[in-house]
């Protein structure tokens, strides 16, 4: 066959003509407009989601990939908001939540808006001029969440967080390339809002997940590693519709290699663990392979539920037309 000059932009193009010509006029006819969130506004950078507990290590794990420590860190929650992370080649630039969603420029996050001002104010973008040996690319952008607390969602507005963090955690969920899943020892079941985004932000999203059990350095034996492995893997295991267990990665960040680590007899093998970290960066900066094949399989998922909506529709109407000819038929003959 003949190639092509720019795959990139021609895969851009035919997405675009397939949600302008197709999606959009259908949906606009649908009540609720049950597709136009699901629609991409390009260019969309490549993204990698990090989701955990609060004290999973996710905002660590994140400072080790930049090189740079930008990310508050600590056992108790430390960040309250969404931050998009991204490489920069001049300069650093911070833009606040109004800002971006405000700019022209970014008008693949302009759909955040809808979440209204309590969220704007709970998200922010940092372009970073990294250092040289940083393993962080170009061009891929990383998201750090909140950590999600052990309460219950009661409400729409996800627990008092004042915007619905559920639909949040979805809205980037959908968009990303991979999503990292971090749990630590200490909370290795999945409780109250972790479970809440599990079965309702995430679901149907299980083929984008890297789960990973952090901060495994702090177990003492392979009795008390086994009991949190089996807890997590448990866990998981009700609200992933998978009938095997789901691949998870132990490790422990970089940089925690204390004293202790040396002074203390350890019995599990830290330099497997080590290895295992390895595994997930290697993940991470594969996302901008995966990018265009998750764009194509999200394309190719909506209109799946498209043609789902017309075959239903379809049958529906014609059975409506089918019964109305009846009536008209048995009026005529009374």
């Amino acid at each position: 066959g003949e190639s092509v000059e720019d795959p990139q932009a021609e895969l851009t193009q035919v997405v675009s003509f397939l949600q302008d010509a197709v999606v959009r006029p259908i949906d606009a006819r649908l009540p609720g407009r049950p597709f136009e969130h699901d629609l991409l506004a390009f260019p969309f950078t490549p993204m990698v989601l990090v989701v955990g507990n609060h004290s999973a290590g996710k905002s660590t794990f994140i400072n080790d990939l930049l090189g740079l420590r930008m990310q508050e860190t600590g056992v108790a929650p430390t960040d309250d908001g969404f931050t998009v992370l991204q490489r920069s080649a001049k300069t650093d630039e911070i833009e606040d939540g109004p800002t971006l969603l405000s700019c022209p420029e970014n008008r693949p996050f302009k759909e955040l808006q809808r979440f209204g001002q309590p969220f704007w104010g709970h998200f922010r973008r940092k372009r970073l001029l990294l250092p040289k040996e940083t393993s962080m690319p170009y061009g891929l952008q990383v998201v750090d969440t909140p950590g999600m607390i052990d309460m219950p969602v009661k409400s729409e507005l996800a627990g008092g967080r004042g915007y619905n963090f559920i639909e949040v955690v979805r809205w980037f969920a959908k968009r990303a390339d991979l999503i990292l899943l971090l749990f630590d020892p200490d909370r290795p079941g999945t409780t109250g809002e972790s479970l809440d985004v599990l079965t309702r932000s995430l679901a149907g999203l299980d083929h984008k997940f890297v789960i990973v059990l952090n901060k495994v350095d702090q177990l003492d034996s392979s009795v008390d590693f086994a009991r949190a492995y089996g807890t997590l893997g448990w866990a998981l295991s009700k609200v992933i519709p998978r009938k095997d267990i789901p691949q998870i990665y132990t490790m422990y960040n970089a940089g925690v290699e204390t004293e202790s680590h040396t002074t203390r007899e350890h019995k599990l093998p830290l330099e497997a663990f080590r290895r295992k970290r390895k595994e997930v960066v290697a993940e991470v900066l594969r996302a901008k392979q995966r990018h265009w094949d998750n764009v194509i399989t999200s394309t190719e998922d909506t209109l799946r539920q498209l043609q789902m909506v017309a075959r239903v529709s379809g049958a529906v109407r014609a059975r409506v037309r089918r019964q109305f000819q009846e009536a008209l038929l048995w009026g005529g003959l009374g």
